[in-house]
């Protein structure tokens, strides 16, 4: 009898944490543990820009922007983990390169990262400092 009962117990106490685990995942996941990031390019220039912009594990694929056209994309981005998302741009026969999204660098607003591509360099929209953009040099 005493074996039936342990058993059970253990059954209960296994369900049990099996629970509280996957409640503690859905919480976690949905509570910002792994943030949804996501970045917005939009093309300022007069002619349009052919884009592709990748990380070390995922290849948002080529893009061609139209002047005055964005394109979003977004990733999870897990806590500790290094991210570095770097974008060609090619117009009028140039290449461009920059490092769009870097987690160590970047704090954007509310995991939404907006960008302009200009000919000196990329802008970025920093909502803490009134919208005005903030430009870079091209890599």
């Amino acid at each position: 009898m005493d074996a039936i009962l342990g058993n059970k117990n253990m059954v209960l106490l296994m369900s049990l944490t099996i629970f509280v685990t996957l409640q503690m995942m859905v919480g976690v996941v949905s509570g910002g543990f792994f943030e949804n990031t996501k970045i917005t390019l939009t093309n300022k220039l007069p002619q349009p820009v052919s884009m592709h912009c990748k990380d070390a594990i995922t290849d948002d694929g080529p893009q061609i922007l139209v002047p005055g056209e964005g394109h979003r994309f977004k990733f999870f981005k897990a806590p500790f983990i290094k991210y570095i998302w770097s974008c060609t741009f090619q117009w009028n026969g140039k290449v461009h390169e920059y490092d769009i999204y870097d987690s160590r660098r970047d704090n954007c607003f509310e995991y939404d990262c907006y960008w302009l591509i200009a000919e000196n360099g990329p802008c970025q929209i920093v909502h803490s400092l009134n919208d005005s953009p903030v430009c870079f040099s091209w890599n």
